[in-house]
């Protein structure tokens, strides 16, 4: 089969990092120097030269347009429409995840997701229902503190014994909003992502369903990653290992 049309306009590293073997790899470059291409035609080069299943593949981007972008080009390069894979961003892959499985992640089935307006509100209610003034727990600070927890996956639990006399009420207001989420079916943006990657890690059935079907795994802008997606990654590569992630070197970024 002839798959040389997919490596046109690459240079010679570009090639070996879309034709490399399994296993882990991290691709790091300056903006504009074609690391996303990189990864598109990675995945064209698995379906077309190894025939892998679109279906086994996960192909994470930044934002839905880069992912609506990534699929055309895709199917441009392959020539035919390719349809099965997930694709998408962190939090457009974790509410897939979990509309598939609401039921084992704790949540409704109707759960709905609620915007940083929406967030903002349901601070500013714990804080009357915890009598606490807003002039000394500014709702946006307590909100950014929430936000933050979850992003490095920590729960309430997790801070119990953690923290300081002046952060016991901050605990008692994370407290609070998560009881108040739970019982309206509430999900917000960094719900989505713990609660799915708690959905993976508890649920073994799940967490093994998931391994099994992602064989390869792709991610565009590693170096935005926060430690729950990390996490998330991890979780569904154990076993074959097999992700590529490109990012920008002048960032932060974790190491694989």
């Amino acid at each position: 089969m002839d798959v040389s049309h997919i490596f046109e306009s690459l240079n010679d590293a570009q090639r070996q990092a879309v034709s490399s073997g399994a296993g882990a790899m991290l691709v790091l470059a300056g903006a504009g120097s074609g690391k996303t291409r990189v990864l598109t035609q990675r995945v064209a080069w698995l379906v077309e030269a190894l025939q892998v299943s679109p279906l086994s593949l996960l192909v994470v981007t930044f934002t839905n347009k880069a992912a609506r972008e990534m699929q055309g080009r895709i199917e441009t390069l392959l020539g035919y429409p390719v349809r099965g894979m997930w694709m998408g961003t962190f939090h457009g892959l974790a509410h897939r995840l979990l509309r598939y499985h609401y039921a084992e992640a704790g949540l409704p089935k109707r759960f709905e997701i609620i915007d940083t307006d929406d967030q903002l509100r349901l601070v500013k209610r714990c804080l009357r229902e915890l009598s606490l003034d807003e002039a000394y727990w500014p709702p946006r600070q307590v909100l950014w503190q929430i936000n933050g927890h979850k992003e490095e996956g920590r729960r309430p639990a997790h801070l119990e014994g953690m923290v300081d006399h002046q952060q016991q009420h901050l605990l008692g207001i994370y407290q609070h909003y998560e009881a108040l989420c739970q019982r309206l079916g509430l999900v917000d943006f960094a719900e989505l992502l713990l609660r799915a990657l708690e959905l993976l890690r508890n649920n073994e059935a799940i967490g093994e369903h998931y391994q099994q079907q992602f064989l390869h795994i792709l991610v565009d802008e590693f170096q935005d990653t926060n430690g729950v997606q990390y996490e998330w990654l991890k979780l569904l590569a154990k076993g074959h290992g097999n992700i590529m992630a490109v990012g920008d070197d002048d960032q932060s970024i974790y190491g694989w």
